[in-house]
């Protein structure tokens, strides 16, 4: 079968718009596209701002909830976490069910972690979307083949993680220091998961791990929408221990709080310090509290979506900023 012949039948079947798993676009924090809402516990909680993925396997979402909520509770309710459009009619985007795990206490609060039970993704037509999913599961199946001892998330897993990037997520450069030795790679696994609270998830076979869990301590900036491609560059540093700053492709200063470098066209910096470090299944899980949070300019920033949403964007809401 020509190259021809494939892309017209996948747009046949799959449509025009790009469906890839992650689809960077540029909004203002904080993103007021999507609101996120957990259910089965009274009144529905907003949740938009203090959700984040803790673990990709088994696929972990980690929220942050009242420290007066009960956990027997929540294992006994039927959970599930609702993805809406912010105005308009509020249309329902996504939504997933959810099994309390375990709850950690954070300062006052309690960061809560859900495993998966199942999902529905209503960015795009049934029929377009089984044929999306079977495209998916081929591609998972070639990359075991291809790997075998490669942990893979799992099919219901992988679907979850999918609805779960409706929602806009940020991008950041981490900057982290122990002595002479310091890194400085791009993260999404990121968020807010309480007042003062943050949660990092690191893979744990990121080069980058064992420095976090020395220094404590790490310097979170915000990347320009302009400056994506450079920041993406940064990405081969979790398959390195250290940087050598003065080879980076852009300028440095430094930070407020821990003097670490961070690039001068970041638009806020956060510095976090590192209460506490758990594995989860395939991931690190940092949590760490506030002690510095500047911004230093206004401007679009860099978020990830999936393509299911963006081909909903495009469809519903021509004049989003991209």
């Amino acid at each position: 079968m020509t190259q021809g012949v494939k892309k017209a039948l996948k747009r046949l079947l799959l449509g025009s718009a790009s469906l890839t798993q992650q689809f960077p676009i540029g909004v203002r924090d904080r993103q007021s596209e999507v609101s996120v809402w957990l259910h089965g516990l009274g009144a529905p909680l907003d949740v938009t701002h203090n959700n984040v993925v803790a673990a990709a396997r088994p696929f972990t979402i980690g929220i942050g909830i009242d420290g007066n909520a009960d956990p027997a509770t929540m294992r006994q309710a039927r959970l599930s976490l609702l993805f809406r459009e912010q105005g308009g009619g509020s249309r329902l985007l996504g939504k997933i069910s959810l099994r309390l795990k375990e709850a950690i206490p954070v300062g006052d609060e309690q960061l809560c972690l859900f495993e998966t039970r199942d999902c529905k993704n209503y960015c795009l037509p049934g029929a377009r979307l089984r044929m999306y999913y079977l495209q998916h599961a081929y591609q998972r199946w070639r990359r075991r083949r291809h790997n075998p001892s490669k942990i893979q998330m799992v099919g219901r897993e992988a679907s979850c993680l999918l609805v779960f990037y409706i929602c806009p997520r940020p991008v950041v450069l981490v900057s982290a220091m122990n002595g002479d030795v310091g890194n400085i790679f791009p993260m999404d696994l990121i968020g807010p998961v309480g007042t003062r609270y943050f949660s990092l998830a690191l893979h744990t076979t990121s080069m980058a791990v064992p420095l976090l869990e020395r220094s404590r301590r790490v310097a979170l900036s915000s990347i320009p929408l302009e400056r994506m491609p450079v920041a993406y560059e940064l990405g081969m540093n979790h398959n390195n221990p250290c940087v050598d700053w003065d080879a980076l492709p852009f300028v440095t200063t430094r930070s407020a709080a821990f003097g670490f470098p961070v690039p001068c066209f970041s638009l806020r910096v956060r510095e976090l310090q590192i209460d506490e470090v758990r594995t989860l299944g395939s991931h690190k899980v940092f949590l760490a509290h506030t002690v510095e949070d500047q911004r230093w300019a206004d401007g679009l920033e860099v978020f990830l979506i999936h393509g299911f949403y963006q081909a909903w964007r495009c469809r519903a809401r021509p004049r989003a900023d991209t």
